[in-house]
């Protein structure tokens, strides 16, 4: 439930905040930046939704939850006098961001309006490893164990900004942004910084 935590009191907050227009939609995008940052194998989309509630003068609040599949495959060596082996582990993990971001909009009576925006987001990451240990003793005989197991992370905090474009098409706006966020944990499966192009459609 921690994963909806965030997006909820967003709502919750923009529905009593009268006189203010809120705004839901979808994002998408892509990763700029390898996820893992070695032998990579994540899936290569972002994936969530979004709500924002607009202010006066120009200021905006967005909340978004935000999926990504991560993944990587890793392989050793092993030698020894008494043999070799070769050690393989697979990483495949579900990837949960919710950036929590103050914005402020450029040419606000125009059609497309320039935006910046800084805040924090929060990640939470489950994986699920596993691993075969193949080795060969002196006689040439092979042994394979299995390894499996399922792990989740820590809850990271990072620092994130982000700038991008807002185009109305009568109800529809269009949201292509790029977002860089420095995170400030050390997670063993996902890089510290994260840059992502982001395409949002806002109702």
């Amino acid at each position: 439930m921690k994963k909806y935590f965030v997006l909820a009191a967003l709502i919750a907050a923009a529905q009593i905040a009268s006189g203010q227009t809120v705004s839901v939609g979808a994002l998408g995008g892509v990763p700029v930046t390898d996820t893992t940052g070695y032998s990579d194998q994540s899936r290569p989309y972002i994936v969530g939704g979004s709500v924002e509630v607009q202010l006066p003068a120009g200021f905006a609040l967005e909340a978004d939850a935000l999926y990504r599949r991560v993944g990587n495959t890793t392989y050793s060596g092993i030698a020894s006098g008494t043999g070799s082996g070769l050690f393989i582990i697979r990483e495949r993990g579900n990837s949960w961001e919710f950036p929590l971001l103050g914005k402020y909009y450029f040419r606000r009576t125009s059609g497309w309006q320039p935006f910046l925006g800084t805040g924090f987001a929060f990640r939470t990451v489950e994986v699920k490893d596993s691993g075969n240990l193949v080795t060969t003793n002196a006689s040439g005989s092979p042994q394979t164990v299995l390894v499996e197991g399922t792990f989740r992370e820590p809850l990271e905090v990072g620092a994130t900004v982000a700038g991008g474009v807002r185009f109305h098409y009568r109800r529809l706006a269009v949201l292509p942004q790029v977002r860089y966020t420095r995170w400030g944990g050390t997670s063993a499966v996902v890089r510290s910084n994260e840059t992502s192009f982001l395409l949002g459609l806002m109702f």
